[in-house]
């Protein structure tokens, strides 16, 4: 990420700083009313609902952030990370700073051109390249096509997946005509914590809508579909992926994702083993896409209520709220409940706050108004 010429605060200070900005101006939100989450059948999960606060009994706020114009997107990072890594870009194409202004903390106009990333060629246009760490070393959507009346994402599809490896060999996954990669990013988890990298992305079917498919590169050199959910089931459904995390506190990594995330949306928590998903948790009442947009991260993962596992904070349907949602030893509970000016609209940016500090969470609203909730 690109920093501002001057009036950005390092990261030595950052905590310091951004404690003393966010002391005035902020608006507490209430506790979160207890509301039923809906755990599989099959499971022996019980719910639990708990106040809007954080250990030591703050509760979440609400600071209004000033920038010239609305945001459109927030190009940050897939873990929670500083302020000073986290790049704004309004509807004009200006890419904005966050910095400390005379007033308090403020979105600063960066001088400096910002370089988009670089796409392989023939790469899936506003996509991103994800990169392993073992046998992967970069995964990309290729082949742009309009392969069905309309993607969800209101652009094009991708009709291939390229993988390159450590070794720099190349492989590529071709789809029929009737298939497509209806997403923007690969994401690349070592699931099993034994060195297998599996590829989660999203493979739409152009009459039984979208499933999310587990690729992997086998011994033999040739990528293969191992898995998928059940799909959506009719044209155009579509599914969105949050990330993978060790929700439960048990060590391994599961995988959330948002069916019908345009549609009265349900989290899913999956487990994958053996080459087949099984479903953990299902939450009703959540969204993390607008209809339209191709932005695909509207939700962040970290560890929000201090329990030493990962959280997800997530939009609720009518992405006028910040719903809080935790999954510790399998006991689900929703300890914010967090109500929002307006919409949310852009992508969730997690912003790590310092040691035993819950993170942050940054976004733009349909009001025009970027917050940061804290």
């Amino acid at each position: 990420m690109p920093r501002p010429p001057h009036r950005r605060f390092p990261m030595t200070v950052h905590a310091m700083v951004l404690s003393a900005v966010l002391a005035s101006g902020v608006l507490a939100v209430g506790p979160a009313s207890a509301q039923v989450l809906e755990p599989e059948p099959a499971g022996d999960s019980s719910t639990a609902a708990a106040p809007d606060t954080q250990p030591g009994g703050k509760k979440w706020q609400i600071q209004v952030i000033p920038i010239p114009e609305p945001p459109k997107q927030i190009h940050g990072a897939s873990e929670p990370t500083s302020l000073d890594k986290i790049v704004i870009e309004t509807g004009s194409g200006a890419w904005y700073g966050l910095a400390d202004c005379a007033a308090g903390l403020c979105a600063e106009l960066l001088t400096e051109v910002h370089a988009p990333e670089t796409l392989p060629a023939g790469a899936l246009p506003g996509s991103h390249v994800a990169h392993g760490q073992h046998r992967i070393a970069q995964a990309w959507l290729a082949e742009p096509a309009q392969r069905f009346a309309g993607s969800t994402l209101g652009g094009e599809v991708a009709g291939s997946l390229a993988v390159e490896d450590m070794a720099a060999r190349s492989y590529r996954l071709d789809l029929n005509l009737a298939e497509a990669f209806e997403d923007r990013r690969v994401r690349i988890a070592d699931l099993g914590a034994d060195g297998t990298e599996t590829m989660l992305v999203i493979k739409s079917s152009e009459t039984r809508g979208a499933a999310l498919a587990a690729i992997e590169l086998t011994g033999e050199g040739l990528l293969e579909v191992v898995a998928e959910t059940e799909p959506a089931g009719m044209p155009r459904g579509w599914v969105n992926p949050v990330g993978t995390g060790d929700f439960t506190g048990g060590g391994e990594q599961d995988i959330a994702l948002v069916r019908s995330p345009d549609d009265g949306g349900e989290l899913q928590i999956l487990r994958y083993a053996n080459r087949a998903f099984q479903t953990r948790f299902t939450v009703r009442n959540v969204s993390n896409h607008v209809p339209g947009s191709d932005i695909v991260d509207m939700a962040a993962i970290a560890d929000f209520d201090g329990d030493g596992s990962s959280d997800i904070a997530i939009p609720s349907g009518d992405r006028r709220r910040i719903r809080v949602l935790s999954f510790r030893q399998g006991q689900l509970a929703e300890p914010a409940d967090i109500d929002l000016p307006s919409q949310v609209v852009t992508e969730i940016a997690g912003v790590a706050a310092g040691p035993g500090k819950r993170p942050y969470l940054l976004m733009g609203l349909a009001d025009g108004e970027l917050v940061l909730l804290h």
